[in-house]
């Protein structure tokens, strides 16, 4: 029975001659990887495109400065001519922009002889702009203070103005 069984053999050696293939291949294969993971990292470092920033139309910056003025909540702490002067200044810069009316830089007055002159208005509109702009004048300047429902009454009076008056598609399309 013991002749069946056969003890165990010692190492079998490399040979010598062969030792430097197997570290050339240790080599490649470090190699590759080391290229690969380079890659990868290049690729996570890839910054995207630039991207131009939409075009912002004189509209979308009032309805963006109006969404503003009331996340600042200034009637909400009573800070009348703050809010006024900066719904005004709002409208202005609207027809401005909207209109090619030098509101901005003119008295109410001399704004609204201009746009008495300027058929780029509806009769409905200037006389909406006309009050509007008036009541703004008197708290600016008379120290009017109006209690929070005059407030609300003249933000949505601006708001009104200036989502009627907001370009069409197809005027969009001729100012491209």
């Amino acid at each position: 029975m013991d002749t069946d069984i056969r003890d165990i053999k010692g190492l079998v050696p490399l040979p010598q001659s062969y030792w430097w293939l197997w570290a050339l291949l240790a080599l490649v294969v470090l190699g590759v990887a080391a290229w690969l993971a380079f890659r990868w990292w290049q690729k996570r470092q890839q910054v995207a495109p630039i991207r131009p920033p939409p075009i912002l139309t004189p509209y979308d910056h009032a309805v963006r400065a109006l969404r503003a003025l009331l996340d600042d909540k200034l009637m909400e702490r009573g800070l009348v001519d703050e809010f006024y002067t900066r719904l005004s200044d709002i409208v202005r810069h609207y027809l401005e922009g909207r209109f090619q009316l030098h509101a901005p830089e003119r008295t109410t007055e001399e704004f609204l002889l201009e746009v008495s002159h300027d058929d780029s208005l509806a009769h409905e509109h200037k006389d909406l702009l006309g009050a509007f702009l008036q009541e703004c004048d008197l708290v600016k300047f008379a120290r009017f203070r109006p209690g929070s429902t005059d407030m609300k009454r003249a933000f949505d009076a601006a708001e009104k103005f200036v989502h009627d008056t907001r370009p069409r598609m197809q005027e969009e399309v001729k100012a491209l």
